[in-house]
């Protein structure tokens, strides 16, 4: 596989949670926690927390892909076959989009290449 978005590979360090109340006000507040997201050339994740929801948790390890397309995909997991996750980044840290209703997303920085 060769991604073109190369900017991802190495590791990042969890540093803001996005908070909304359902009505679209919501921003993005510091958060202390010890998660980490790894990047790989071959298209792999590495996380020392879980995929499956929004949580500052590290208490276990996941694994998924990602694809230029902006999407992290965690096979078999979540309680779902392919479960999704969008991502992007903006102004040099890495946001995670997670499944929801209302808005709810993850900001990581950058920890090494």
């Amino acid at each position: 596989m060769f991604l073109k978005n190369t900017e991802l590979i190495g590791k990042w360090k969890l540093i803001e949670q996005y908070l909304d109340p359902g009505d679209g006000s919501g921003d993005f507040r510091p958060i202390e926690s010890e998660r980490i997201i790894e990047f790989f050339k071959n298209g792999k994740i590495l996380s020392n927390g879980s995929f499956c929801s929004m949580n500052s948790d590290t208490s276990e390890n996941n694994t998924g892909s990602f694809n230029d397309e902006e999407v992290i995909i965690v096979k078999n997991g979540c309680n779902s076959s392919t479960y999704k996750i969008n991502y992007k980044l903006i102004d040099g840290n890495l946001q995670l989009w997670y499944p929801c209703i209302e808005g709810c997303a993850q900001k990581f920085q950058k920890i090494n290449n």
